[in-house]
């Protein structure tokens, strides 16, 4: 029940930087920093909560961090572009912001790290949330842009942290896993 300092700090950032992102003109430099700020603050989040019941928290938060960005690296290759206004502007996000993509690269990252591969999971649904309530995504079809309304991402957001919670609790030996990597 301590530190529920950080948790509510993590959901204040997110809101900021969600205003400041939603007042900024697209493709302009406050929009890409503040977006990148916005998911990397709702993956944090998302994941204290689960962070808090594993031995090595800053594992399983580098990993919600590096999922809560990892996939707008796919905005650079469907824009064929490294420039920010091309990358932010497209008419719809690629077809990786998915479920099979983000399943598939936890998938990746839970072989590597148990306890990394759950943060990461988490970073990438917190972010798909996101992107869902901010415009839509091709969650399953890519031709089927699909949109949440705005008054559901604080609740399944806390579901992601209440399954997050869970899904750590029933790890294996997470020392064990972390040993199998390293050694």
């Amino acid at each position: 029940m301590e530190r529920h300092w950080e948790l509510a700090a993590a959901w204040l950032l997110a809101g900021l930087a969600h205003r400041w992102w939603s007042g900024a003109s697209a493709g302009s430099l406050r929009h890409a920093v503040s977006d990148g700020l916005s998911h990397l603050a709702f993956g944090l989040a998302t994941s204290l909560p689960a962070a808090r019941r594993v031995s090595a928290p800053e594992r399983l938060l580098a990993g919600a961090l590096a999922g809560a960005l990892a996939i707008d690296l796919d905005h650079v290759v469907a824009a064929r572009s490294f420039r920010l206004r091309d990358c932010a502007t497209m008419p719809q996000r690629p077809t990786t912001h998915s479920l099979p993509v983000a399943g598939a690269l936890t998938a990746l990252a839970l072989r590597r790290d148990r306890c990394f591969g759950v943060g990461f999971g988490l970073g990438l649904a917190s972010h798909l949330l996101r992107d869902l309530v901010t415009g839509g995504t091709p969650l399953v079809h890519p031709r089927r842009i699909v949109r949440l309304p705005a008054l559901w991402a604080v609740p399944v957001a806390v579901g992601l942290s209440i399954g997050g919670s869970w899904l750590v609790r029933r790890l294996p030996n997470e020392a064990s896993s972390r040993d199998a990597v390293l050694g």
